[in-house]
């Protein structure tokens, strides 16, 4: 049987400001996945709301199994560079 695993995409920010330190330091944030009648779409940074009217949401940052039928949907709209086979 195959495993298809998502993880969602990641963004690195740096803090505002012009400081010699600041250029260096990166954070790395998780980008989250959301299906809302059929469509996929990222969100950066999801309220409760964003979360509960969600029919499917992936919590960026982390990895899922997920079933076939949704690895099909997530390539089929672009986003099959977050799935892979196991």
């Amino acid at each position: 049987m195959t495993n298809y695993i998502l993880t969602p995409p990641t963004e690195e920010y740096g803090p505002a400001g012009g400081g010699r330190l600041f250029i260096r330091y990166r954070l790395t944030r998780g980008k989250s996945l959301q299906r809302n009648n059929g469509v996929w779409s990222e969100t950066t940074f999801p309220t409760e709301d964003v979360i509960a009217a969600a029919d499917i949401f992936y919590v960026g940052g982390h990895e899922y199994v997920i079933p076939e039928y949704q690895a099909q949907e997530l390539i089929a709209q672009g986003y099959g560079a977050y799935v892979r086979e196991e």
